[in-house]
């Protein structure tokens, strides 16, 4: 379930994504947020229960931003075949050149490492909840055939984590075209019809 946000913890989860792309996750203090957001530290602890609540918060809130846009460029692409490609398309170019990454990976690459890895569990939790809603939604709907959900979310979700740890490797998603393919031919109908018949296909 998604936490839902008042204009305090706003301003904190701000400060402490401001920090966090200036100097790392480990040099982010709390007294430091609390002086780029003008709220104490006490408030702070009391409204995240410490700095690893509320670093965990500040990306979780990032990933659910991304979600939401993707579910805005979903929408308006015409045809689910068009909806899955310019969705999954969205997301894996965001887990390469997001701040979160990239600037994170520049500043501190050690916390980038072990934030992405060993506390990598929310991100890859929130993206399989997203996507096996959106796929359980459209089988509903009679857009996709009607298969578990969850097993393939997973799958999706783990190969976008796995693309912001490791970027190069076979396909080369900075490639457009090469993307593209790629998403068209494995995704797509991976989303559309599931594991089973799938593979059943080949």
């Amino acid at each position: 379930m998604v936490r839902s946000y008042d204009e305090v913890d706003e301003r904190i989860l701000d400060a402490t994504l401001a920090r966090i792309l200036q100097v790392g996750i480990r040099r982010s203090s709390l007294d430091d947020i609390a002086r780029r957001c003008g709220i104490n530290r006490v408030t702070i602890y009391r409204r995240f229960s410490g700095k690893d609540n509320l670093i965990e918060a500040a990306l979780s809130r990032e990933i659910g931003r991304v979600l939401t846009e993707a579910s805005t460029i979903a929408a308006t692409a015409s045809g689910v075949d068009a909806q899955i490609e310019e969705t999954v398309l969205f997301v894996l170019r965001l887990t390469r050149t997001h701040p979160l990454v990239t600037q994170l990976l520049s500043v501190a690459p050690e916390d980038a490492l072990g934030f992405y890895t060993v506390r990598g569990q929310e991100m890859v939790s929130q993206g399989i909840e997203y996507i096996a809603g959106v796929l359980q939604a459209a089988q509903e709907q009679g857009l996709l055939a009607r298969y578990d959900p969850r097993p393939v979310a997973e799958l999706v979700a783990r190969m976008a984590h796995s693309l912001m740890l490791t970027p190069i490797a076979g396909v080369d998603f900075d490639d457009e075209r090469a993307a593209r393919d790629f998403v068209r031919g494995t995704i797509v109908p991976l989303m559309k019809y599931g594991i089973g018949k799938e593979l059943q296909q080949w």
